[in-house]
């Protein structure tokens, strides 16, 4: 499977599987279905530990959001069994199998925010490994992260995700893409000027654009060189 390595058109990838108001909740299956049958060419998902251990499917640090403050306990203090029963979250395996058994690619984003970084990188990467055909990209905000999983094996791809919160992402992103050290660069939307991506694009890395909603941006983007963007629209994005 080559999702990541298209060049013909721009690839369309599903943030969190898809959300907005007519969505299932956010990093389910449910998402991730709907995602694929709007023609999404990958899935984006965020991932981090539970308390029985599992690499779970779950964007924030604690539940807070999800529950509208009703519970105010971190993921990492809950059992598996509860997320999946009370928050439809899947575990990272069976989202791979998900993935694998519909050819369809998938960016996994490791948390910055994780208690136990390196025990959850490890985790996911030896995940990775009962999957070898996937088309997988890894994803952090993180720097650290990305050369904790480069540590443990060559094959993985691996991208730096940039923020105008912290100032520092997008010129260490640049510095490593032009060392050759990522496989793509995932910009937020603010900092993809046609100059900036041009410029990553030129170093032979790839360029992503989170999180990017309306067509004529993802067509402009497209335009600058821009190989996928990462949306929570997918349907709406496809041309």
């Amino acid at each position: 499977m080559t999702v990541f390595s298209r060049s013909e058109r721009l690839v369309v990838v599903g943030h969190r599987g898809g959300r907005g108001e007519s969505w299932p909740r956010e990093n389910t299956f449910a998402a991730f279905e709907r995602a694929v049958r709007e023609g999404a060419d990958a899935i984006e998902l965020d991932v981090r530990l539970c308390a029985t251990g599992e690499v779970v499917v779950f964007h924030d640090p604690d539940l807070k959001r999800t529950s509208d403050g009703a519970d105010l306990r971190e993921v990492q203090h809950v059992p598996y069994l509860e997320l999946a029963t009370h928050w439809e979250t899947p575990v990272l395996r069976d989202v791979l199998a998900f993935c694998n058994d519909r050819r369809v690619g998938l960016n996994v984003e490791i948390k910055y925010d994780a208690v136990d970084r390196a025990r959850l990188v490890r985790r996911v990467i030896a995940l990775l490994d009962e999957f070898p055909s996937l088309d997988v990209v890894v994803s952090s905000f993180d720097p650290r992260i990305l050369a904790h999983a480069r540590t443990l094996t060559d094959g993985v791809r691996l991208a730096m995700l940039t923020t105008t919160e912290r100032k520092w992402s997008l010129p260490l992103a640049r510095v490593l893409a032009a060392w050759r050290r990522l496989f793509a660069v995932h910009l937020e939307r603010a900092h993809a000027r046609e100059r900036v991506v041009r410029a990553i694009a030129a170093r032979g890395v790839h360029v992503g654009v989170w999180t990017v909603n309306e067509p004529a941006e993802a067509r402009a983007l497209r335009s600058f060189g821009a190989d996928w963007v990462i949306t929570d629209r997918p349907g709406a994005i496809r041309f």
